[in-house]
């Protein structure tokens, strides 16, 4: 994964994959870190200034296809290809809920706009 100055179309740094490859990007509320999901099973949440890894975020059996932020920045989500998405804290890395029920594979998963309610997408053709 790379971060560019859009203005400019400068590469600003370099995140090397953990794996294979990587699935998703994103940056969190604040935009001093970032998250990137792998095509393994973690994903990793990085510093922008300096593109070091704060945490490798395991616990996933498959592929991790998405992971965004919390609204206040302080929890991730992930959603897998193991069926499961699962919550996180981005202050330690570890892993706070684990939730199942889907019967396939997950592609998505949000937070609500206040963080209190999540939402998985599923090859199950469930949204939870």
């Amino acid at each position: 994964a790379k971060i560019w100055r859009v203005e400019s179309g400068e590469c600003l740094q370099t995140l090397r994959a953990q794996g294979p490859r990587f699935m998703s990007a994103v940056f969190s509320p604040d935009g001093r870190l970032a998250l990137t999901a792998s095509f393994n099973p973690v994903a990793q949440i990085w510093r922008v200034d300096s593109g070091k890894c704060l945490h490798t975020l395991q616990g996933h059996q498959n592929s991790v296809h998405s992971a965004v932020f919390s609204p206040d920045g302080q929890r991730v989500i992930t959603a897998s290809q193991d069926k499961d998405a699962k919550v996180w804290s981005v202050e330690t890395g570890d892993c706070l809920h684990t939730l199942s029920g889907h019967a396939g594979a997950l592609h998505s998963a949000a937070f609500s706009p206040e963080g209190k309610l999540a939402l998985t997408a599923s090859d199950d053709h469930t949204a939870k």
